[in-house]
C-alpha cells in the first residue's frame, strides 16, 4: 500500500516543478524578460532536476501523471498506488498554480 511519504513526495515534487517551470514562463511574460527559448528551457531543466533531487527519497519522483500511468501500464508500479499518486500530483500542481496566479491575477486579465 501507499505511505504518507509517497504522498508528500509526489505533492512536493510536482509543486516544485510547476512553481519553477511555470514561474519562469510567468516571469518572462509578465516582466518582458524574453531572452529566448533557452532561458525557459534551462529553468524547466533546473526545475525537473531540483524536484527529482529533493523528493527521490520520499517517492519514485514521477512528478507527472503520464509517467505514473506509464509505470502502471508497464507493470513497474502497482495499480493500487495510481490514484494516490495522481491525486497528490494534481494537488501539488494546483497549489503551485494558485501560488503563481493569485498575486498577479490582474496582470493576466
Amino acid at each position: 500500500m501507499w505511505q504518507k511519504r509517497e504522498i508528500i513526495g509526489e505533492l512536493l515534487g510536482t509543486f516544485i516543478l510547476v512553481v519553477f517551470g511555470c514561474g519562469s514562463v510567468a516571469v518572462a511574460v509578465l516582466f518582458n524578460a524574453h531572452q529566448g527559448l533557452m532561458q525557459v528551457a534551462l529553468a524547466w531543466g533546473i526545475a525537473v532536476t531540483l524536484a527529482i533531487y529533493l523528493t527521490r527519497h520520499l517517492s519514485c519522483a514521477h512528478l507527472n501523471p503520464a509517467v505514473s500511468i506509464a509505470m502502471v501500464a508497464s507493470g513497474r508500479m502497482k495499480a493500487s498506488k495510481l490514484p494516490v499518486y495522481l491525486i497528490s500530483q494534481f494537488i501539488g500542481a494546483f497549489l503551485a498554480g494558485l501560488l503563481l496566479f493569485s498575486p498577479s491575477i490582474a496582470d493576466y486579465e
